[in-house]
């Protein structure tokens, strides 16, 4: 998605299709007609977070549950446009669009028409509030209290912190995601704490919850096309929080880095197009070999010291490569949950262990530990589909028993469930 400027003679030209097109929809259907639109200043009125915002907005109106007859959705340079026809009372809709254009602050973007049968609008009584000011809109409008590029600075602001919300709490969620799936062997899931006795979910639950400002700060850091120094400086800021409601116990620094080097991705994509992965994989390549090299003489981490003995890269190799093990990660998940299994993300973390060098495998087991978690993995993936989650269940007793941890791959599916998420996201938004 490419945003460029409109003329005025487009937006005429934009409005009186758009009338046309509701007129026709009224007639054919003879219901009300919601029509949602966005309140952009400006010249520039279609860009990924435009569309993000639209496409949330939308979400949340089909999640009131009203029955629809129809719905047409118009994504062009003048801006984006739904219009649906709802079998239910024009009163209760228009109530309900109101309180969806106030739920949040960037929603006063949002513009929820709804007409009438006939074609009469329906007037949403309180006034719109002016994005600067918070007098009437209409107000504002007619006497020029404001310039344009206050509005238009006022209205990216709203629309920034917005995207970077909304992706933070994607990244929340898919942390969660990957706790919650149950069985994973030798990890803290519903069923035990695995091989580790000083965490359980209540703990992994606060750490996720911790990290979600830094995961915000990782969206705005690609929105404004930050460089490594910062992120890594926002991403020490973050380890703190995370041990500070762990009490010392380190749950979530690995997605500290991969997490915030895609969120920062993300951000980078919506700001300027491309691929969020490779972008996030270019920001990553600025100090990757650097760190490593400092790592590998002078290994003063697990992950450092791994390194040294095995020369396995760990999370800063994956990032540098562009992430070649979280795409699997998405592509295993996609397969499974098309093919409609009932664990998806424990089956995709299987597949993961089979092929990961896990540096925390070679850190509690070694080599003859990585081989051993491989090897197993590898037989449950050769099973049918059916017999894998028993499997996996007896893998979790003997990873326990041999205090062997697969966190290396239990990061990758997280970062493999938010990539699933940006796509879900991303592909009206940089088509």
């Amino acid at each position: 998605m490419q945003p460029s400027p409109v003329a005025l003679p487009e937006m005429l030209d934009a409005r009186e299709r758009r009338a046309a097109l509701q007129r026709a929809l009224l007639e054919r259907y003879r219901l009300p007609l919601v029509c949602l639109s966005m309140n952009i200043p400006g010249a520039i009125k279609r860009t990924p977070c435009i569309r993000l915002l639209f496409d949330e907005g939308l979400r949340r109106f089909d999640a009131l549950g009203f029955p629809l007859r129809r719905r047409l959705v118009l994504d062009a340079a003048t801006g984006c446009e739904a219009f649906l026809a709802v079998h239910a009372d024009a009163g209760a809709l228009k109530a309900a669009a109101v309180r969806l254009e106030e739920g949040f602050p960037a929603a006063r973007l949002l513009d929820f028409d709804v007409l009438l049968p006939g074609g009469e609008k329906l007037s949403r009584g309180e006034p719109r509030r002016c994005l600067l000011c918070d007098r009437p809109a209409a107000e504002c409008a007619r006497s020029r209290n404001h310039g344009l590029a206050a509005l238009v600075q006022k209205t990216q602001a709203l629309l920034h912190d917005f995207a970077a919300a909304l992706l933070a709490q994607d990244a929340r969620d898919a942390l969660l995601a990957e706790l919650y799936a149950t069985p994973k062997p030798g990890l803290v899931d519903g069923n035990n704490s695995g091989a580790h006795d000083d965490m359980d979910l209540p703990l992994f639950e606060a750490s996720a919850e911790a990290l979600l400002p830094y995961f915000r700060q990782a969206v705005l850091h690609g929105l404004s096309r930050g460089g490594m120094a910062a992120l890594r400086r926002a991403g020490r800021a973050a380890e703190e929080a995370m041990f500070a409601a762990t009490r010392g116990v380190n749950t979530h620094k690995g997605m500290v880095y991969s997490m915030g080097l895609l969120l920062s991705g993300m951000g980078r994509a919506l700001a300027e197009g491309g691929d969020a992965v490779a972008h996030a994989a270019a920001l990553a390549r600025e100090d990757a070999e650097a760190m490593l090299l400092r790592a590998r003489s002078a290994p003063d981490t697990n992950g450092a010291r791994v390194l040294a003995a095995y020369g396995a890269r760990g999370a800063q190799g994956e990032a540098a490569a562009g992430f070649p093990h979280a795409l699997l990660a998405l592509e295993r998940i996609s397969f499974y949950r098309a093919q409609n299994a009932g664990n998806p993300a424990a089956l995709a973390l299987c597949d993961l262990m089979a092929v990961v060098e896990d540096t925390n495998l070679l850190h509690r087991g070694g080599p003859a530990g990585l081989a051993f978690a491989q090897a197993a993995a590898a037989r449950i993936g050769r099973l049918p589909m059916e017999e894998r989650e028993a499997a996996l269940l007896a893998l979790d007793g003997e990873m326990i028993a041999r205090r062997l941890s697969p966190g290396g791959s239990a990061d990758l599916l997280a970062l493999g469930l938010l990539l699933g998420a940006w796509a879900e996201r991303s592909g009206p938004l940089l088509d």
